[in-house]
């Protein structure tokens, strides 16, 4: 394996002076890839309430004998000339649906979804290549799945450019996940794209995804020589760094598929203008008005809104900045721009580098003056990651990358909890748990041990999560149960259990407990490691017998500081 990565290596560097010219170097021909015509076929056109809707295809390319055509979505007010335009990419790659394009149309814009070339029940695009089964990268770069997707996306700009619908000097992409990848990647790779706005995604992978995982736990086809071709070839990253283009990121800071340091290094390795929102604790998944946020940033660089504000790192203010000095105090952050700011915050998360799509992010409120953001650091008896985030008056949010506090106070308390998000199951906490796809649960109004509300447990296992955590401390669970009130009152046994799985290791601790129809609490203690790559959390609670519970006021809080 690592003979024939270093040989398509040493192939790939040795063409790729000889490339540059062409356009994107040895993998991306751009030239040749957009020279053969278009062949473009309206298939259906719809309008409602203003919005006229075709269903297309084209030609994105020929792979031996086989034609490959792209079916797409695209959307526009009745009557456009010369609008700005984007592509949107799925999340998933799913196929193509009408709601994003219909959603540009009505904010002013010509927009196109395609299907992508991939096997599958409902794609309509012919093509037949895994795109969306992982980030995998044979020998030759342009074999692999990934390539296949990009080949035609820039005959999806080549499309738009073709329509009198569209303005070909202000088009656009974006996307969520998978499509958030893809718009990173080609914002760098197609000069014709004028601005990218990413819904999660990143370049960096090296840093951490959700498909190599752990890779200190399985190398098996991860090792450098992959990863050096990986980033030359097909990585999102290497192209901002040479194309001067705007480009933003909207993400949760534990987003599991595309991991926090990846963002921030992309981000802060891009050449052009850049914006970044970071929402703590979230996963795979963004508030309503951070969802809409992704299209304001088109909208300031396709239409000419006002600018979000533009914030610089972070500085710390006193210690050395190392070692175990208890010099850290404060932090501060500034921005220009001529929005006015509202509120503004700092997130540190405890712990060495990884578990990133678990470890806990504590907000600290900051004093706004000035144009510029401080506050005090509580103290900490390890090594953090901190950001700043401003938000102006507009509700825009603009955040700060990451960065490493290594000073420390030994024995300092961590006050946190891990369920703070959605531990009370009042309506924000039930929103942020079916937003992201955690739990769907029954909520019981009224039955509450001191909000509105409690959520009922059905009959066998219930997974409950996420929880977070810090690296390398004790956490104590804490939860209340009942039983249902409106069921007989019956006794029921349950078992609480903390399921972990850290760098592929198992960590499970149990207890059990007996529920009467008055408010029982049940503990559990449990050890987090303090150095994993991958590390996860859950929670489950299994009623045995036929008694009916409820559920309320879960929390998972540091115990004891780091030793």
């Amino acid at each position: 394996m690592k003979h024939r990565l270093l040989t398509a290596l040493v192939t790939l560097l040795a063409c790729m002076t000889a490339s540059t010219a062409r356009g994107d170097g040895p993998v991306f021909d751009v030239k040749a890839l957009l020279a053969p015509p278009l062949e473009t076929q309206v298939l259906k056109t719809t309008e409602h309430d203003g919005i006229v809707t075709e269903e297309i295809k084209f030609l994105s390319h020929v792979d031996g004998t086989e034609r490959i055509e792209i079916f797409a979505f695209f959307s526009y007010p009745k009557g456009a000339k010369a609008l700005p335009a984007f592509v949107w990419n799925q999340g998933g790659l799913y196929p193509a649906t009408t709601y994003f394009t219909e959603l540009g149309a009505r904010r002013g814009y010509a927009a196109l979804c395609i299907d992508f070339p991939i096997p599958g029940a409902g794609y309509r695009s012919t093509g037949k290549y895994p795109i969306n089964s992982g980030l995998e990268l044979p020998d030759d770069p342009r074999k692999a799945p990934i390539y296949y997707g990009c080949v035609a996306l820039l005959r999806a700009v080549s499309f738009l450019e073709s329509r009198p619908e569209v303005d070909k000097e202000r088009i656009g992409m974006s996307g969520s996940s998978w499509g958030g990848f893809y718009t990173t990647l080609m914002t760098g790779i197609d000069t014709r794209i004028k601005a990218g706005s990413a819904m999660f995604g990143s370049g960096h992978m090296e840093m951490g995804n959700g498909w190599w995982g752990a890779r200190a736990v399985n190398t098996a086809d991860r090792d450098d020589d992959f990863l050096r071709l990986w980033k030359e070839a097909l990585d999102p990253a290497t192209r901002l760094t040479k194309r001067k283009v705007p480009i933003a990121w909207f993400t949760g800071t534990n987003d599991q598929f595309y991991w926090l340091p990846a963002v921030c290094a992309t981000r802060d390795g891009a050449l052009g203008p850049t914006h970044l929102v970071l929402l703590p604790n979230w996963n795979h998944g963004l508030t309503p008005n951070l969802d809409d946020q992704v299209f304001r940033w088109l909208d300031i660089q396709l239409k000419g809104d006002k600018p979000f504000l533009d914030v610089s790192k972070i500085q710390v203010v006193g210690g050395s900045g190392g070692g175990k000095d208890h010099g850290v105090t404060a932090a501060t952050f500034t921005w220009t721009g001529d929005r006015k700011p509202s509120e503004a915050w700092f997130a540190i998360s405890p712990g060495a580098w990884g578990a990133w799509s678990h470890r806990i992010w504590i907000t600290v409120p900051a004093k706004i003056e000035g144009g510029v953001a401080s506050a005090t650091l509580p103290p900490m008896p390890m090594g953090s990651y901190i950001y700043g985030t401003v938000i102006d008056a507009d509700h825009n949010w603009s955040s700060t990358s990451i960065t490493r506090l290594d000073s420390i106070t030994p024995d300092a308390p961590v006050t946190a909890d891990g369920c703070a998000e959605w531990g009370s199951f009042e309506p924000a906490g039930i929103t942020y748990l079916v937003g992201q796809g955690f739990m769907n649960p029954t909520v019981k109004p009224g039955a509450g041990r001191n909000g509105s509300q409690a959520i009922a447990l059905v009959k066998g296992g219930n997974a409950v999560q996420p929880i977070h955590f810090v690296p390398g401390l004790k956490h104590r669970l804490t939860l209340w149960l009942r039983g249902d009130r409106t069921h007989a009152d019956k006794p029921a046994a349950v078992t609480v259990e903390l399921t972990g799985r850290f760098d592929n290791e198992p960590n499970t601790r149990a207890t059990t407990a007996r529920i009467t129809d008055e408010w029982t609490k049940v503990e559990l203690d449990y050890d987090v490691p303090a150095r994993v790559l991958v590390g996860t959390l859950g929670l489950n609670i299994t009623l045995h017998g036929d008694a009916a519970l409820v559920l309320d006021d879960v929390s998972f809080t540091p115990v004891t500081p780091n030793r």
